[in-house]
C-alpha cells in the first residue's frame, strides 16, 4: 500500500475556497478522524484523497507519484482502491442488499463483466460473505429500502469492501443514526478495516468515535488543518478551540 500525500492542496468551487494549502499524508493502516465544523472542508479533503475530485490547487500524491499526471487507467485504478461511505450510504433501495454491495466489485470488473451482472446473478457466495462480516448474512436478497437505517449503513459497509480496497473513507456515516445504532455501526466499520488491513479516514463530530477508535485526529476549520495529533493528545480546550461558534460537537 502506497502512502497518500497532500502537498498544499487547495480547492476552491467558484469564489469559495473549501480547502487551502493542506499538507497531510496518510499511512497503511491508520484509523483516522477527520473532525471540525461544517463548511470546514472535510468531505472535500476526503474526495481530493480518494481521486473523485481535483485539486485546483497544489498537489496530490499516491505512492510519490502526483495524481495529475496518470493515466486515465492508472487514475481508475488508484479509484478502485478506494472506497467511499457517505451520509446515509448512497443505496438503491429498490435494490436488494446482494445488488448493493455487487455494486462495489464493478470498479475492478472488465465492461463485459459489467453487462453481464444485469442478467446474471454473479458473485452469490462472495456476497453472502461479505454482508455476513455485518452481520446481515440472511438479508441477502432482501429490498434495501425494507431494512432500517442502521442494517442500511451496514450494507454500506459491505460494499465498500466488497471491491477489496486499501483505503476507506467514510463522510459521517454515523450522522443520521440513533447512539446505538451509531455506535454498532461505527464498530462494523472498524473491525471491517482492520480486518481487511485497509486504512479508514472517517470525517464525523461525533466525539465518542475519537476517543474510542481514533488513532489520529486531523481537525479542519475554514479549509485549513488547525492540527494533527494522535488521539491521545487531544483535550477540550483543542476541541473548544476548533468548534468555537459551533453547535455541531457531540
Amino acid at each position: 500500500m502506497a502512502n497518500l500525500e497532500l502537498h498544499g492542496a487547495g480547492r476552491r468551487f467558484g469564489g469559495r475556497v473549501a480547502l487551502d494549502g493542506v499538507h497531510l499524508t496518510l499511512r497503511e493502516g491508520e484509523i483516522v478522524a477527520v473532525i471540525g465544523p461544517s463548511g470546514g472542508g472535510k468531505s472535500t479533503l476526503l474526495r481530493l484523497l480518494a481521486g473523485s475530485l481535483r485539486p485546483t490547487s497544489g498537489r496530490v500524491l499516491v505512492g510519490g507519484t502526483d495524481l495529475a499526471g496518470f493515466s486515465a487507467e492508472e487514475l481508475r485504478g488508484h479509484r478502485a482502491r478506494c472506497a467511499q461511505i457517505a451520509q446515509g450510504g448512497m443505496l438503491v433501495p429498490q435494490l436488494s442488499a446482494h445488488d448493493n454491495v455487487l455494486a462495489g466489485r464493478l470498479p475492478r470488473w472488465s465492461a463485459a463483466r459489467v453487462l453481464l451482472s444485469r442478467f446474471m446473478i454473479l458473485e452469490r457466495d462472495p456476497i453472502r460473505v461479505a454482508l455476513e462480516e455485518v452481520g446481515l448474512g440472511d438479508r441477502q436478497w432482501d429490498r434495501t429500502g425494507n431494512l432500517s437505517g442502521g442494517e442500511q449503513q451496514r450494507v454500506a459497509i459491505a460494499r465498500a469492501l466488497a471491491g477489496e480496497p486499501e483505503w476507506l473513507f467514510a463522510d459521517e456515516p454515523t450522522a443520521s443514526l440513533d447512539p446505538t445504532t451509531a455506535q454498532d455501526m461505527a464498530s462494523h466499520l472498524v473491525a471491517a478495516a482492520r480486518s481487511h488491513e485497509a486504512t479508514l479516514v472517517l470525517s464525523t463530530h461525533w466525539m465518542e468515535f475519537v476517543s474510542e477508535h481514533a488513532q489520529r485526529v486531523i481537525g479542519l476549520r475554514e479549509g485549513r488543518v488547525v492540527f494533527d495529533r494522535a488521539r491521545e493528545a487531544i483535550d477540550s480546550v483543542t476541541l473548544d478551540a476548533l468548534y468555537e461558534g459551533s453547535r455541531e460537537r457531540r
